[in-house]
């Protein structure tokens, strides 16, 4: 979204400096030429509390810099670590600030430090952005906001393609069928769960196959990773039956070629993976978390929620839409109906009112 943003502010005339941590060598999503690249150097070398203030401080005095130098004035600060710094870096400066939460907050774990300063911190922020109704409750419960707006993801017409491609044909067989799911954590996206759903179904599907895109053998998050569903699938006997292709850069591909997605996250912001599923025309199952699809899915008119976070209830979803060719092809025919809601005209129009630029009608 970052990258989306970023080209087409840029694509509107405005002059737009991306700043990262990282540099360019690790980009997964590259810029576009005509958008400034700037970055705040990593120090991991200190671990003690003062050590960190000590960085953190000389981050902020460097962004504080890039302020200066390239006159802003407007910056959007995408996390709360970096939504933290972009408020402190400002202080004084006439540079509007624009802070955005991703996620669910209260799931995601923080230093008790840092949600000190986002409680004291976000308040001082010219405007708040959340993804939906119940993130936007929580940052004006928790942190004091006052001027939140509700900007969702936009849909964009066509994903960008690169490197890696991988091709479905080099994982599943002609003739089979593909449920299809796309993350790289895997306790938030529910990986673990997903698998020991598929498990429960997949000897009454034996046509069927499962492929988790994004997902890497040593990514480890809250002790479940890539090599955990792998082994779990080989004690279920479906080995052959499940696929982890990694990192890949043509994901639009694989839409094309699914037959049913699936949505296994215990927790979301507004999970992109879903509207772009549904943006292709797939059937979609998805659980109904606190947060994202059931904002983005009409129950059982362009998709299905599974209001009970478990294997079984997941399990029960996906046979009964496995089982029913109509079901999917009826979900499947009203799921690109997401693309007119979540329109990137609309989208990108209203980023340009919350960051006080001059708005997409001026510019036609």
């Amino acid at each position: 979204m970052t990258v989306w943003l970023a080209s087409e502010l840029n694509r509107l005339g405005h002059e737009v400096v991306v700043l990262t941590h990282s540099t360019p060598e690790t980009d997964f999503f590259s810029l576009p030429a005509g958008i400034k690249r700037e970055t705040v150097g990593f120090d991991e070398g200190r671990s003690s509390l003062l050590g960190k203030l000590i960085i953190n401080l000389r981050r902020c005095l460097q962004v504080r810099k890039v302020l200066r130098r390239h006159r802003v004035s407007a910056m959007l600060a995408m996390m709360p670590h970096e939504s933290v710094m972009a408020v402190v870096s400002s202080f004084g400066t006439p540079t509007r600030v624009v802070v955005s939460e991703r996620n669910a907050p209260w799931h995601r774990k923080q230093d008790q430090i840092w949600t000190i300063l986002r409680r004291l911190v976000y308040r001082f922020s010219d405007c708040q952005v959340a993804q939906t109704q119940p993130i936007s409750d929580w940052l004006q419960r928790e942190t004091g906001s006052r001027n939140v707006a509700i900007i969702p993801n936009a849909v964009q017409s066509s994903l960008p393609s690169g490197p890696p491609i991988v091709r479905p044909k080099e994982h599943v067989k002609s003739g089979r069928k593909l449920l299809l799911a796309v993350g790289t954590k895997p306790y938030q996206k529910g990986f673990d769960i997903l698998i020991e759903a598929f498990a429960l179904v997949a000897g009454d599907h034996p046509e069927w196959d499962l492929a988790i895109l994004g997902l890497l053998p040593d990514r480890v998050e809250e002790g479940i990773s890539g090599r955990n569903i792998r082994s779990v699938a080989a004690k279920s006997g479906l080995t052959e039956r499940v696929f982890l292709p990694g990192h890949l850069g043509n994901v639009s591909d694989w839409y094309t070629a699914a037959d049913l997605f699936v949505l296994s996250s215990r927790f979301e912001g507004f999970p992109n993976v879903l509207v772009e599923a549904m943006s292709a025309g797939c059937a979609c199952v998805a659980f109904d978390c606190d947060t994202g699809p059931k904002e983005i899915i009409e129950d059982n008119v362009d998709g299905i929620l599974v209001r009970d976070l478990t294997a079984e209830a997941l399990a029960s979803a996906l046979d009964l839409v496995m089982s029913d060719p109509q079901t999917r092809s009826r979900l499947a025919e009203t799921a690109p109906r997401v693309s007119q809601r979540y329109d990137p005209s609309s989208v990108l129009g209203a980023w340009c009112r919350v960051l006080d630029l001059p708005d997409i009608e001026q510019h036609k």
